[in-house]
């Protein structure tokens, strides 16, 4: 069992309008998705997608996320993909009902179509006459497929509706969100896992004795490879699992899985790189990082004989389900999954531990059980950003333009699952952002993806902000030796309208040319096309005489086509950039012997309100008329080039391990 996505390249099904839209009987319209909403504000963006083509105040629209017996079928919230492919869903799917809403009207009201108009849940005559969304569906609901693209389609134009605030603001700040871990059900117990020392390790033996028979614990369940105990109490359930007395075998042979993946490999670029009059050579060097979400793991499931029902924090409710549908041999439709409020885990909530602890352990004693992680297990044992190690070496013609490229990089699986990924899905997760977006000459771009012990998963951007951290590294590096503008030098480059416009933009908005440069301060460029997305970030830094790395300001331009919620948008990137900053300057795991020894806070610092840069600036350079593409990821994928570069310019340091504050300790891949 495994919830390694595993792409579907068939054609989809038709959308139908009523698994997406409905009129509810006081005229709120009903949105469905299968996304879920994590920190990223979706619910605010596709409700205000749908309130902008019906003419409705925001509040009108109410938005069901990833509730698996009510939405339609979704893969998965990743890859900064929901307003591009579900936000364009919806549009045409709000669209299409206004079309049957309006021609309804027309005929209630024998009038043209093109005579009456929307004004806040009603269809609007000339003469006065009105009718409500409800009332036109009181006998029929909306229904019919909804073609793939209606975007821009508009018989009657529809007005924006603003957002006020993101829509689940005030739960989050009030305290009145529900995360999993504050469900609370009859009869509910508290469970935990013991872990084995390896994810792959074998059980040989378990001495349970001493466990059962402490205060509280109502069982110790033992199911193949599997132990746990169920407790009245939190603490009385962690007490109990370390009295347990387990032996385990490690596993063997799981090493060995490795794959190259050639993501472009022109003839002659050794002969080329070998000719080239001037030639870098490089290697840059990302460590383990974890996901730091502020909120642990934790999930409530409640398994009976007919069915199951699930309070999760997934980025994949419908593998979930499918995966407890295996585990527990009942239909799909018997279980049911109902996403609770999440923290930021971006890529984290798409592997569901505690909720498949929970449901072992609540299929053994028949009762609701909440499985909550430490944050000691968050550190050691969750998934974490895989390593990087990418040598480089490139060429410069006697001109200063790029004659040849070779990047090698040495990395481990961006996916979750058994064994190595097909090349097909390691070059779109480990692979990611391995290619330049630059004329490049003779290139040759390999990703080498091995297992290590430690284990490694999706992560914000996927491998794309360790690649741009490589790439755009070295694109500096190379404008030095050409003795170029760094900025110039990648508009020599590139070929990319929307790639050249988020550059020029960029220099624009930080007077990059004129900028007075004081002592010990530096500026630094990176930019990326990610999933559509185009993105340029400078960042200026202070480098004090030891070595300390204060990110004082950052500009972003960005392209990421129509923007739907201008504030939502311009949060995400600002947010990416300090988690980025973050990673960049602070973040490590400590490893030792195959194994993360990284325990809490003490020795996990993360990026604090003193870290935070005195002023982020976004400018969205788009086209209105280009259709929405994301931006949860893109704005932490430049991050870490920006600012190396920046320090620099700021002390005549080139760094290329991250994190760039030493003292640095980056184990190899």
């Amino acid at each position: 069992m495994s919830l390694r996505p595993t792409p579907n390249w068939g054609r989809a099904p038709p959308e139908r309008l009523e698994q997406r839209l409905a009129v509810e009987r006081d005229g709120t319209i009903l949105a469905r998705s299968g996304k879920v909403e994590y920190g990223q504000g979706i619910r605010t963006g596709f409700a205000m997608i749908v309130a902008e083509e019906l003419s409705l105040p925001i509040g009108k629209v109410r938005i069901e996320l990833g509730e698996t017996d009510t939405v339609p079928w979704d893969f998965g919230t990743f890859g900064s993909m929901s307003t591009a492919i579900d936000g364009a869903i919806l549009r045409s799917a709000a669209i299409r009902a206004r079309w049957l809403l309006v021609e309804r009207a027309a005929r209630l009201f024998h009038l043209p179509e093109s005579a009456l108009r929307l004004e806040a849940g009603r269809i609007m005559a000339p003469d006065g006459r009105s009718a409500t969304f409800a009332e036109l569906t009181t006998d029929a609901p909306l229904t019919g497929e909804v073609p793939e693209s209606l975007a821009g389609a508009s018989a009657v134009a529809p007005s924006v509706a603003a957002a006020p605030h993101r829509i689940e603001a005030v739960d989050i700040v009030t305290g009145r969100a529900r995360y999993p871990a504050d469900v609370r059900l009859a009869g509910m117990a508290r469970g935990h896992r013991l872990n084995p020392p390896h994810p792959d390790s074998r059980l040989v033996s378990l001495d349970d004795r001493v466990a059962s028979a402490m205060p509280g614990v109502i069982a110790t369940i033992k199911d193949g490879d599997f132990v746990g105990v169920v407790a009245d109490r939190d603490e009385q359930a962690l007490a109990a699992i370390e009295a347990l007395r387990a032996e385990w075998a490690g596993p063997v042979g799981w090493l060995e899985d490795a794959l190259d993946v050639a993501l472009r490999r022109d003839a002659g670029t050794g002969a080329a790189l070998a000719s080239a009059p001037h030639r870098v050579d490089a290697r840059y060097c990302v460590p383990h990082i974890a996901h730091a979400s502020i909120g642990p793991s934790a999930a409530v499931a409640d398994v009976r004989p007919d069915g199951a029902d699930l309070y999760v924090a997934t980025q994949r409710p419908f593998a979930l389900r499918d995966a407890v549908a295996e585990l527990l041999n009942l239909a799909a439709e018997r279980v049911h999954i109902h996403p609770q409020m999440m923290g930021g885990m971006y890529g984290r909530g798409s592997t569901s531990d505690a909720a498949i602890d929970a449901v072992r352990l609540s299929r053994a004693v028949a009762r609701p059980v909440l499985v909550q992680w430490t944050r000691g297990e968050e550190f050691r044992l969750s998934p974490h950003r895989p390593l990087l190690s990418a040598e480089m070496s490139a060429g410069l013609d006697a001109s200063g333009r790029i004659a040849a490229w070779h990047y090698r990089a040495h990395t481990n699986p961006h996916t979750y699952g058994d064994g190595a990924a097909p090349p097909s899905v390691v070059e779109m997760t480990s692979g990611r952002n391995a290619v330049p977006p630059y004329r490049l000459g003779q290139a040759e771009v390999v990703v080498h993806v091995a297992r290590t012990r430690i284990r490694t998963g999706a992560f914000r951007s996927l491998a794309a902000a360790p690649h741009v951290f490589a790439i755009e590294s070295l694109m500096d590096e190379l404008a030095h030796v050409a003795g170029e503008d760094p900025i110039a030098f990648r508009l020599r480059h590139v070929d990319d309208t929307r790639l050249r416009r988020v550059l020029e933009t960029v220099r624009g908005m930080s007077d990059w040319p004129s900028r007075q440069r004081r002592p010990g301060h530096g500026l630094g460029v990176a930019a990326a096309i990610y999933n559509g997305t185009y993105i340029a970030e400078i960042a200026e830094v202070a480098v004090d005489p030891t070595g300390g790395i204060q990110l004082e300001r950052v500009w972003s331009a960005v392209d990421a086509g129509r923007i739907v919620n201008p504030d939502g948008a311009r949060n995400q990137i600002e947010g990416g950039i300090q988690q980025a900053a973050s990673w960049t300057l602070l973040e490590v795991l400590h490893e030792e012997g195959g194994a993360i020894r990284t325990s809490s806070w003490r020795d996990y610092p993360i990026a604090r309100f003193k870290d935070a840069p005195r002023a982020i600036e976004v400018l969205f350079c788009g086209d209105a008329e280009t259709p929405s593409t994301g931006i949860g990821e893109p704005g932490s994928v430049p991050t870490a080039a920006a600012i190396a570069n920046a320090v620099f310019d700021a002390s005549g340091r080139r760094l290329r391990r991250l994190p760039l504050a030493p003292p640095t300790a980056v184990a190899s891949p």
